[in-house]
């Protein structure tokens, strides 16, 4: 039996980076007899394909991913005079906004009366951020609106025996308008490692003449087979770097038109209650908007390092015959003989290549959400109480009931992406897509009480206080086809609950008395609680306001002014999903009333 004699010895092998050389001569040793030994040369080959048998992923940027910004609306308050007080109005209630406050205080109108009211607002925040990546300024914005319209009719009931306030009012309810920039880097890095083994067979078939000194001709058939294992192992770092400037806009009013009624149940008792429609407010377009957008640069790279090993085992079996010349004169042959059958096994050869490679991508891009919220509408009641058992006491109490608004929604995402090869130039991917969805969608908006006092220290001042709760734990988001959500963070409604908030308010009132003119000095304070995520942002606001009267009843004019500041330092409401994120608030509102007795 024959085998192999010699040490493997490379036949190919080119200079290229990575390249696996993959063919070797080996030599079989024929023995044949009387003769000798003759080598034979063969060549060897792994039999696995080429290439590795993993590929790492591919380069390519971070998608970009917005914050969430999502905020809860906030209830705006109504009238002049009320604001006047920081809103401590729940026992005051003795204008035509009262069916907002506390509709049992419509029983104190002795005359037809009609108001309306108008708001401005101006908001300044001052973000600060702990997260270097999340660079940050300042926001202004400033809304106006219609704060309030209302018709108030008194009459009495001579069946009943009671008096009874009539009213229809048009008020804003909840306040959506938010404002918000920042540049963010978003870097990630992200490592690969992978390693997998596999094995290949072959069998190949040579067919060999040689010529030996001129003396031994040799015709041989060989057949090899061969068995590769090869093993391949890659450590990747993928890195992506985006530098991105981030706006976000919302804006949106939902008012709502009541109709109200109040009885005087005893001289000291008065109750009421009010029926909401509630509708987007067509001062502000009839909708609920909200728009990102981000522009971003940046790269991204890969880096790969590679090994691939194979290694291949070979046995062989040879048949043939042999013909010998003539040692005399040299021309005569003799055969063939058979030559006897010989098989071996080869030793064994590995080859390991091991490779870098890098590749680097510029990637620009834009992303754009639009969200349009459209054909809100919801009803809810309210009822509310005055009490007033002695000329100085009255105490007053109002809740405004739960309730669902159910509208459509329409969301466009907008999302261009362009990677371009940073040695090259060339464009390697391009994305552009836009995506439309419309949906039903619902809101569920929280309950609301509030318990006042008054205190009339004389004819000509008095004071008040009230505490107010609303239930933002329940305010949960819904779109079709999908479950609850919590509107300030997108989580499943429940997963990360909203605590409820509470406020404390306090103001006063002095009246400076002419022969013609009646004219209201106001002042208030207020602490409240606005829903965020993990614990509520604390506000505190200041107030002041007057006004002036004009005329003499039934026709008198009253017109009054109310100025609040409101002010916070640390809130975390505005970006949720931004825990590092703080902002220092400062909001300037003005209110302008009219009101006309008939």
């Amino acid at each position: 039996m024959g085998r192999a004699t010699r040490p493997m010895q490379w036949l190919v092998c080119l200079g290229v980076a990575g390249c696996v050389c993959t063919t070797h001569a080996a030599i079989i040793s024929v023995g044949l007899g009387a003769f000798g030994d003759v080598d034979i040369e063969v060549e060897l080959a792994h039999v696995s394909p080429t290439g590795d048998l993993i590929t790492p992923a591919a380069p390519g940027a971070t998608p970009f991913r917005p914050p969430s910004v999502f905020s809860a609306p906030l209830p705006t308050g109504s009238g002049a005079r009320a604001l006047g007080f920081a809103g401590a109005f729940t026992a005051v209630a003795d204008d035509a906004t009262a069916a907002s406050w506390n509709p049992g205080g419509l029983t104190q109108l002795e005359r037809p009366e009609a108001s309306v009211v108008y708001r401005y607002s101006s908001e300044r925040e001052e973000h600060r951020s702990s997260d270097d990546s999340f660079l940050v300024g300042n926001d202004e914005f400033s809304s106006h609106n219609l704060n309030y319209f209302s018709v108030a009719i008194p009459f009495y009931s001579m069946p009943l025996k009671r008096n009874f306030v009539f009213s229809i009012n048009y008020q804003e309810a909840y306040d959506f308008e938010q404002r918000f920039h920042a540049n963010i880097n978003q870097s990630t890095t992200q490592r690969n490692a992978a390693k997998t083994a596999d094995s290949f067979s072959s069998q190949s078939r040579y067919h060999i003449s040689k010529n030996e000194r001129n003396i031994l001709f040799l015709e041989a058939d060989v057949v090899i087979n061969s068995h590769t294992d090869v093993s391949t192992e890659f450590d990747q770092v993928l890195g992506s770097a985006l530098l991105s400037g981030l706006e976000f806009e919302q804006e949106g009013v939902v008012s709502a038109l009541s109709s109200a009624l109040a009885v005087e149940v005893t001289p000291n008792v008065s109750v009421g209650g009010a029926v909401n429609s509630y509708m987007l407010d067509p001062n502000s377009g009839e909708k609920i908007r909200s728009h990102v957008r981000a522009s971003y640069e940046g790269r991204t790279e890969s880096r790969v390092n590679s090994v691939s090993s194979r290694s291949t085992t070979s046995d062989y079996v040879l048949t043939g015959t042999f013909k010998v010349r003539s040692a005399v004169g040299g021309g005569i042959l003799f055969g063939p003989f058979p030559i006897t059958r010989q098989s071996g096994s080869f030793a064994p050869f590995t080859d390991i290549s091991r490779s870098s490679k890098r590749d680097v991508f510029i990637v620009e891009g834009l992303y754009e959400e639009v969200n349009e919220i459209t054909d809100l509408h919801g009803y809810n009641g309210t009822i509310g109480a005055l009490w007033t058992p002695s000329r100085r006491l009255s105490v007053g109490g109002a809740l405004d009931l739960p309730w669902t608004a159910k509208a459509s929604q329409k969301k466009i995402v907008h999302n261009r992406v362009v990677s371009r090869s940073e040695r090259t130039g060339k464009v390697v991917d391009e994305i552009d897509t836009t995506v439309t969805t419309v949906k039903d969608v619902e809101f569920d908006f929280p309950l609301y009480w509030a318990v006042g006092v008054l205190w009339r220290w004389s004819q000509l001042f008095y004071s008040t206080l009230d505490v107010n709760f609303t239930g933002w734990s329940d305010f949960a988001f819904q779109a079709e086809g999908d479950g609850k959500i919590n509107p300030l963070d997108g989580s499943p409604h429940g997963q990360n609950p909203i605590d409820d908030t509470w406020a404390v308010r306090t103001g006063m009132e002095y009246l400076f008395l002419t022969r013609r003119r009646e004219i209201p000095l106001r002042a208030g304070f207020a602490w409240e609680q606005r829903p965020a995520l993990n614990a509520p942002d604390e506000f505190l606001s200041v107030s002041a306001g007057t006004g002036i009267s004009f005329g003499k009843e039934p026709n008198r004019i009253f017109v009054d002014l109310a100025y609040i500041l409101t002010w916070a330092n640390s809130v975390h409401g505005i970006v949720p999903s931004q825990a590092a994120l703080s902002s220092k608030v400062k909001e300037h509102q003005g209110f302008v009333s009219v009101i006309k007795h008939f």
